[in-house]
Parts: C-alpha cells; sequence; structure tokens
C-alpha cells in the first residue's frame, strides 16, 4: 500500500510499505478521507523544539483526521462489521491506504482510547471529518454562553467557523468576530455571527468597547493559536467573572501581554476535546449534528487532494491560499 511519510522540512515522500497485517483483536480500514490539519504544520515544518525533534525525527507519519471503510475484521472485534463506514480517532498515521485499529486499545497521549462512530447515511467521507468535529461539540458545550450575552471570538478559519455554527443562538445579545479574511468573515455571518470586523481595517478592541458601551464582553473566544489573540481576548473581555476560551492550538514559544488579564476571567481551554469528559458522547453529538445540518461542510471543505499531492495540500494550508478553509486528503481518488 502506500503511505506519505514526512522526511525533511516541507517534504512528503510516497512510500510502498506492507498492508497492516491485522490480529484477531484488530479491524482494517481503508481511508478514504483524512482532513488536512494545523496542528500537523509544527511537524511538517520541522519548528519543533530541539526537545521535540528528539522525540519525533524523521521520517515522521501524520494524519489523525481519517473517515473510512471496514474492510476486515478480526474475530474478536465486536459492533463492527465489513462494510461499515466510520470516523473519529483512531490513528495518527491516515495519510496512508489502509490502517490497522483496535477498537480497544488505549492511546495514553490522548487520555483516551480509539474513538470511532459509524457515518449516518448520506454523508461524503471527505465531511465525516469526526475528530475534529467532536472537538467542535466539545468546545461549544464548554463555552455555554449565557441569555443576553456578549461573545466575541477572534479567528475563522475551520475551527473558528465550527465553533460559531455550534455556539451562535438567537439568544445572545451580539456574537462579534474578528478576522483578516473578508470571505471568511461572510461565512462567519452566514454560520451565525451578528458582527463581524477585520482588523486590518479598523480597531477592534475600540469596536467592541462601543458595541457594549464599555463594558466589554462576558466571553472571549480565541481561534487563532498566536499570542495577538491571547491579548485581543484579554484587551475586550469584561471585569470581573467573563470566561476566556483558548480553543487555539499554540505550538510555539511565545510572549504574551497579560496586563488586562488582571480583571479576573475564568479561562478554559478545550482544544483537542480536553474539556470532555465523554468523548465517545461528543462523537456520537458530532454525527447528529452533522446530519442535521449543523456544520456546513459543504461550505467548509474546500479543497480535496490525490495522496501524491499532499505538499500541495500542507502548502495550501501553511498559506492561506485564497478560498482555502479546509483540505481533505483522498488515497484512493483517481
Amino acid at each position: 500500500m502506500r503511505a506519505a511519510f514526512i522526511t525533511a522540512p516541507r517534504t512528503f515522500e510516497i512510500r510502498e510499505v506492507p498492508t497492516p497485517q491485522i490480529t484477531d483483536s484488530q479491524m482494517l480500514v481503508k481511508i478514504e478521507a483524512c482532513g488536512v490539519c494545523s496542528s500537523d504544520m509544527t511537524a511538517y515544518k520541522d519548528s519543533y523544539s530541539d526537545e521535540m525533534k528528539a522525540a519525533n525525527p524523521f521520517p515522521r507519519r501524520a494524519g489523525h483526521e481519517p473517515a473510512g471503510t471496514v474492510v476486515e475484521v478480526g474475530k474478536l472485534v465486536k459492533g463492527f462489521q465489513v462494510g461499515d463506514r466510520i470516523t473519529g480517532y483512531f490513528t495518527d498515521e491516515a495519510y496512508s491506504e489502509y490502517v490497522a485499529v483496535d477498537p480497544t486499545h488505549f492511546a495514553a497521549h490522548r487520555a483516551h482510547g480509539m474513538i470511532i462512530e459509524k457515518i449516518p447515511d448520506g454523508v461524503p467521507f471527505e465531511y465525516a471529518l469526526g475528530e475534529p468535529l467532536m472537538s467542535c461539540v466539545s468546545i461549544a458545550r464548554t463555552i455555554t454562553p449565557e441569555f443576553g450575552d456578549f461573545v466575541f471570538q477572534i479567528g475563522a478559519g475551520f475551527m473558528g467557523l465550527g465553533v460559531i455554527a455550534g455556539v451562535s443562538s438567537p439568544k445572545l445579545r451580539e456574537y462579534i468576530v474578528a478576522d483578516l479574511d473578508e470571505s471568511r468573515l461572510e461565512l462567519a455571518r452566514e454560520f451565525g455571527a451578528t458582527i463581524t470586523l477585520n482588523p486590518s481595517k479598523c480597531d477592534v478592541v475600540e469596536e467592541v468597547m462601543k458595541i457594549t458601551k464599555g463594558r466589554g464582553v462576558d466571553v472571549a473566544i480565541e481561534v487563532v493559536g498566536k499570542p495577538i489573540g491571547i491579548k485581543m481576548t484579554g484587551d475586550v473581555i469584561k471585569v470581573n467573572r467573563g470566561k476566556v476560551v483558548l480553543v487555539g492550538w499554540h505550538q510555539a514559544p511565545a510572549t504574551t501581554e497579560l496586563f488586562n488579564w488582571i480583571k479576573c476571567p475564568i479561562i478554559l481551554s478545550p482544544q483537542g476535546i480536553g474539556m470532555s469528559t465523554n468523548y465517545q458522547s461528543e462523537l456520537e453529538r458530532a454525527m447528529w449534528a452533522l446530519e442535521k445540518g449543523v456544520y456546513r461542510m459543504d461550505k467548509l471543505v474546500t479543497d480535496t487532494y490525490k495522496l501524491e499531492d499532499i505538499g500541495q495540500a500542507f502548502e495550501d494550508n501553511l498559506n492561506m491560499k485564497p478560498g482555502y478553509i479546509k483540505g481533505v486528503v483522498k488515497p484512493f481518488m483517481s
């Protein structure tokens, strides 16, 4: 079978490797689609710390947003059969044609086992990206704004838009979203934002204070993974009993100004379903929401790639190709 390996900074190599031979407790899954996640860019760029580089030498595998078809089932596996369409978190090596999956395996680095759910009928594989969607569910359940709240969010990429889809409500006074990309701000409004602000065209903090009559927002959500996002949440949050939710994936050492955090907000970090108490439930809810149309994947999945074009997929993610929101690699796409 074919599998993608990161062999050097910003370099992928497609290699022929043996197809996994499953044990009695495993099943063989044909990977139909795997999302391109920004969290994989550190491994791709080799921008790890020296300690992380030593722990993760080249060649590296990647791909943790899989959807696929069960093609072989070990005799001890229960609840799955050949032909099942599944998604969730069950591998970190999904940029390949096949993976062996043990439904009972405990993944210590994720603090949970394999999380697997069947894909609703009629949902395309490239839309059934269970891992990021269950994170969106966990984030939405963590944010839980109150009736009449002002909500502010910086960042309207794939995860940011997913957060808006799960959190927006007519019970909120305003849902204010800031991003530099006008096309993403347009989608943010479509997904439920009531006010959008472009930092290149206005002073976002000043505008938020005008909107809230100098009070600040009740909930501030950071979905950019950069110090500017953290600073801005502190600048706009109200004094006392505000809630700051850090969704962005911060992967590099950085200095962040926290002076305005003396306002004493409650700080939560649910990224990577970190706030969940029932991971399987989050995935089940995500598939329900996907089937109900809560997550408009037809708007969010903008680009699909063959396995041999995975380098281009990663470069498009890094360079924020115009119109790009989410890329998906399909190993068997012709």
